[in-house]
């Protein structure tokens, strides 16, 4: 339950937020919630997922500078910038040949060698497309359509991107005797 809030929560707060004040209480509402979540986290299992610690970071500067100034393009660039340090760390980790991606799930699932490289690739290709996106729609729509794609669109493409791998996951999967070692 904590997982989600942490995930999950800044966003509804964001858009609470901004149903309530605009993008700055929208900003406000979503660093406060991720700061609370990120400290509560950390609390009760003594540690913080790396990923969590880099988008909170982002977070925190571009919602800081937003709020300082009063200008909204800085929240609306964090997304972009989160996906684009997303894309260069599984791109780079799979040409280096240590996948992220590998990093992440191995102990979850037990995938060929060549496959953790094959979906690093795949995950920074789409996170370079959802930097990409996410660009177009902040600078050519109306604000409320940025909101209404930040907080429902990303995450059910991300989980469509996410479901549109499993087949080639499935396909991919080590035998049953070479997941045990034996």
């Amino acid at each position: 339950m904590l997982k989600f809030a942490t995930e999950f929560g800044p966003l509804i707060a964001f858009f609470v937020g901004y149903k309530v004040g605009g993008i700055q209480t929208a900003t406000l509402y979503m660093l406060v919630v991720s700061l609370v979540s990120l400290a509560a986290y950390y609390l009760i299992n003594r540690k913080i997922h790396n990923f969590s610690l880099i988008s909170s970071g982002i977070l925190l500067v571009s919602a800081s500078i937003t709020l300082i100034t009063g200008n909204p393009v800085f929240i609306k660039v964090k997304p972009t910038i989160l996906y684009i340090v997303f894309a260069l760390s599984f791109y780079f980790s799979a040409t280096r040949e240590k996948p992220l991606m590998k990093y992440i799930l191995s102990s979850a699932l037990p995938l060929q060698e060549t496959s953790w490289k094959i979906l690093s690739y795949r995950f920074a290709g789409f996170f370079v497309i959802m930097a990409v996106v996410n660009e177009i729609v902040w600078r050519n729509f109306e604000e409320i359509t940025w909101v209404k794609f930040k907080v429902f669109g990303a995450i059910p493409i991300t989980l469509i991107f996410i479901l549109m791998q499993l087949p080639f996951i499935m396909k991919n999967r080590l035998p049953e005797d070479e997941q045990t070692g034996n």
